[in-house]
């Protein structure tokens, strides 16, 4: 009886199952809203990176990463941004992160499902959990999600305004973009 261990490895150090990434266009972007009896606000980020990280063609391992520079939000207002800035300790804190659990990208596709993983903002690690809609389009996959944060939890000092701080709670709207360079492997079966 042949031994055919050796050559299992020879070939799974031949042949590895190859990687696949995509990552997300630049119409991609990442909103957040302020709430203050006064006003709520609206600020916008295009600059975030990051995409689908997906183990192999069969994609039932794949994750989504996504990093985000704090000074790319725009809320129209050059003061408040500046404000956030500074509440949010951006100088030591430049970024926001999120990495999703695995997840099958297959089952996804067109149905709106739960996707959890850990974002970090300020420095705190917390595990967050969306609902989230990726819609095959042909040669694009958009994918949508919203959640909301609270600063407290975060340790972020709320700034006030006319002796009222503003609301714990931020929501936070994700609308990605992909080129969709698997569109053949993700047809159902």
């Amino acid at each position: 009886m042949i031994n055919l261990i050796p050559y299992f490895l020879i070939f799974s150090i031949i042949l590895p199952s190859k990687e696949i990434r995509v990552s997300f266009s630049d119409s991609s972007t990442i909103s957040y809203k302020g709430y203050h009896p006064a006003h709520n606000w609206e600020g916008v980020s295009e600059k975030l990176k990051g995409g689908v990280i997906c183990k192999d063609s069969t994609f039932s391992d794949c994750i989504i990463k996504v990093i985000v520079p704090l000074d790319s939000f725009d809320s129209g207002s050059s003061g408040r941004d500046s404000n956030m800035l500074f509440y949010t300790e951006s100088n030591k804190y430049p970024f926001v992160k999120f990495s999703s659990n695995s997840f099958n990208m297959k089952n996804m596709i067109d149905v709106e499902s739960s996707l959890s993983g850990i974002l970090e903002f300020h420095g705190i690690k917390d595990t967050i959990s969306s609902q989230i809609n990726i819609l095959n389009q042909g040669s694009i996959l958009s994918g949508s999600a919203q959640f909301s944060i609270s600063l407290d939890y975060h340790n972020v000092e709320r700034p006030q305004l006319l002796f009222v701080p503003i609301s714990d709670e931020i929501d936070v709207e994700c609308v990605l973009f992909c080129k969709n360079d698997f569109s053949k492997f993700l047809s159902k079966e």
